[in-house]
């Protein structure tokens, strides 16, 4: 016991070295959830996916961003000495591939009769105009293909993140449980022990009065030397679960914490029993809440827009431009009207070799994953399905555990009523006590593998336990 003695100090000097008292309340399950919720590791690693999509979204929303552009050039040797100034400014929008700009333009010196358009008034020209993509751009282009993308890559993020969640919760839920099972077997061990060593005291009495014989004795201490080593076992077992457990409880600074056995519950909580009608439900829309399905469905929206493009980019390019310009200042009075200039630019391509393989790739892509999408919803249905066949099974174990239980503990009454009366030995009464001792273990495991079953029965159904109980605790 010396061993369980010296764990039981490291784990009052782990969790006051973590800032919390030795003896604490109960540890629930909704406590572990939410501490995993916002300090496993795990998690926040997760969450850096949702902030490189922001970032992706932010680098496609940049493409709209004002461009300024600004040429100058000076020939200050030579036959015709000039200098000359053109800067402009262009927005691109979302409109129809749409962009407006607006610029000014110097022209100075003497100039060649063929650069005649070169030269401006002496304060320059300012214009200003639109540019409109007809055909090709129009409908899409790869700016907005690229800004459409990255919102649907941002919800893709948050789906890998809920996918995380909903994995860590399900292991969470299943560690606090394999430590609430390690707890109560230990319990059960220990009084099993607890008995041996005051039957041992009894029997030495009596060894000495000369009314049991001295092998009843050994016979006892054979079962208690057998009994003591279940004790180190299961204080190994209930180790070994506190240290997993501890992957998810943690302190304030995120660091693992040791949980102490005073912590334990009393038992677990009593079997549910899901209605029909429940059931029905859940396992139809199991498929819209998990987030597998969901993110093959918007990877695909993302092939799409890709197609989209690669579709437009097989068009002619038909771009009309509308820009108007003033010249000011002094200089020739030819230049001082308004101008109003109407163009239209045709660009056919020849070949669309490019744009073709990129769309025969997008269309392979969507063949793909509307396949996985397709293999996601069935798994999600065989989860579901899984896990209300091993929830019913569990059930049905834990009545027949119970049941057994019952009968092992009116057998060993009765053997020990024998025993007293003479009529029976120490061997079958240990025979009987083990039995009933196994008895206990197996309705702890039945009812262990139905919370089990329930963690992955939510995490199948896509209930986000964590977010419910941080929330919870807000």
């Amino acid at each position: 016991m010396s061993g369980r003695l010296t764990w039981v100090a490291g784990l009052v000097c782990g969790l006051v070295l973590a800032g919390l008292p030795a003896a604490a309340d109960t540890l629930a399950l909704d406590e572990v959830l939410a501490q995993m919720d916002r300090r496993l590791p795990l998690l926040r690693a997760a969450e850096v996916e949702r902030e490189l999509a922001r970032t992706d979204l932010l680098s496609a929303q940049g493409a709209f961003d004002i461009g300024w552009q600004t040429r100058t050039a000076g020939v200050p040797l030579g036959y015709y000495q000039q200098l000359r100034i053109d800067s402009v400014i262009e927005q691109p929008t979302t409109l129809w591939g749409t962009s407006v700009f607006a610029g000014y333009r110097l022209g100075a010196g003497s100039f060649a009769d063929y650069d005649g358009k070169l030269v401006t008034n002496d304060l320059g020209e300012w214009r200003a105009g639109v540019k409109v993509p007809l055909w090709r751009n129009g409908p899409i282009d790869r700016r907005r293909a690229n800004l459409a993308r990255a919102e649907v890559g941002l919800s893709v993020a948050d789906l890998t993140v809920l996918q995380q969640r909903l994995e860590l919760s399900r292991t969470a839920a299943q560690r606090y449980w394999d430590w609430v099972a390690a707890g109560r077997r230990q319990q059960v061990v220990r009084k099993l022990y607890a008995l041996a060593q005051r039957r041992d005291r009894d029997l030495g009495a009596l060894v000495t009065a000369g009314q049991v014989a001295a092998i009843e004795r050994v016979e006892n201490a054979r079962a208690l030397a057998q009994r003591q080593a279940q004790v180190v076992a299961a204080e190994r077992s209930l180790q070994q679960s506190t240290i997993e457990l501890s992957l998810y409880v943690r302190d304030t600074a995120g660091a693992p914490v040791l949980t102490a056995p005073e912590r334990l519950p009393g038992g677990f909580p009593e079997p549910v029993v899901l209605s029909a009608a429940r059931l029905s439900q859940d396992l139809a829309t199991a498929v819209g809440a998990r987030p597998e399905a969901r993110r093959f469905d918007m990877q695909k929206d993302q092939a799409g827009i890709e197609l989209s493009w690669a579709q437009n980019q097989l068009a002619p390019g038909i771009d009309f431009t509308l820009a108007a310009s003033q010249d000011v200042g002094a200089g020739s009075k030819t230049r001082l009207p308004t101008v109003l200039e109407a163009t239209i630019l045709l660009d056919v391509p020849l070949q669309t070799r490019v744009a073709t393989g990129r769309a025969d790739n997008a269309k392979a892509l969507i063949t793909r994953l509307e396949a996985q999408t397709e293999f996601a919803r069935d798994r999600i249905r065989a989860d579901v399905q899984d896990a209300v066949s091993a929830l019913d099974a569990a059930r049905q174990r834990v009545a027949v555990a119970r049941t057994e239980l019952g009968l092992a503990n009116k057998v060993e009454v009765a053997e020990r009523t024998k025993f007293l009366l003479g009529d029976s030995t120490l061997f079958i009464v240990n025979l009987r006590e083990q039995a009933t001792a196994d008895a206990a273990i197996r309705e702890i495991d039945a009812l262990l593998d139905f919370h089990r079953s329930l963690a992955a029965y939510r995490a199948a159904i896509g209930e986000d336990a964590a977010a419910l109980a941080a929330a919870a605790r807000d």
